[in-house]
């Protein structure tokens, strides 16, 4: 029987949904266009990830609605990833996320769409 030759595995690339990774309090400010099911569907978004946000401020002006949602329990990239899927909602003008608490590195705002 032949021998089998010893292969090396490639390096381990950062594990981004990894549990482990350190959890950050983020802030959402999103702009978009007032429509009655559009808090329902960005509030859907963290139901799905089994995420309450700690506190969500919505508010209508001139038909535009301006919600702002705190969320903490999950990685900086899950958090990003929730954002781009905001941006990604119809209606949806711009996403603004930033982290509010100090596990996290990144001290600047990220704006994920500007419509």
């Amino acid at each position: 029987m032949p021998h089998l030759e010893a292969v090396t595995p490639p390096a381990l690339r950062p594990d981004a949904w990894g549990a482990s990774n350190a959890h950050c309090r983020s802030r959402y400010q999103i702009l978009a266009e007032a429509e009655p099911d559009l808090i329902c569907r960005v509030l859907n978004l963290f139901a799905m990830q089994y995420l309450i946000p700690q506190q969500v401020s919505v508010m209508q002006q001139e038909g535009m609605l301006m919600i702002e949602a705190e969320v903490d329990g999950m990685t900086w990239h899950r958090a990003q990833v929730i954002g781009e899927k905001m941006r990604n909602l119809i209606n949806v003008c711009s996403v603004t996320l930033e982290p509010i608490s100090d596990l996290h590195v990144l001290s600047e705002p990220v704006s994920l769409a500007v419509g």
